[in-house]
């Protein structure tokens, strides 16, 4: 099955994002099926995601002692 790179980049958004999908319609969703190169990508991204948070709540946390 020929993927596009749009519907490749969905596939991993939504790995990254531990969502649920399925390739067509009919299919039940599932965890999205991608090679491993593709999966190490989605773990990037949600390394990522999870480094914002935590850098967030840092900077919350400091300025809460800061004014306190």
């Amino acid at each position: 099955m020929h993927m596009g790179l749009g519907r490749k980049l969905w596939l991993i958004w939504a790995r990254a994002v531990d969502h649920r999908v399925g390739l067509t319609d009919e299919e039940k969703p599932d965890v999205p099926n991608l090679k491993v190169r593709d999966a190490n990508i989605s773990l990037i991204i949600r390394t990522l995601i999870v480094l914002v948070n935590f850098i967030t709540c840092g900077f919350i946390i400091a300025n809460a002692i800061h004014h306190w």
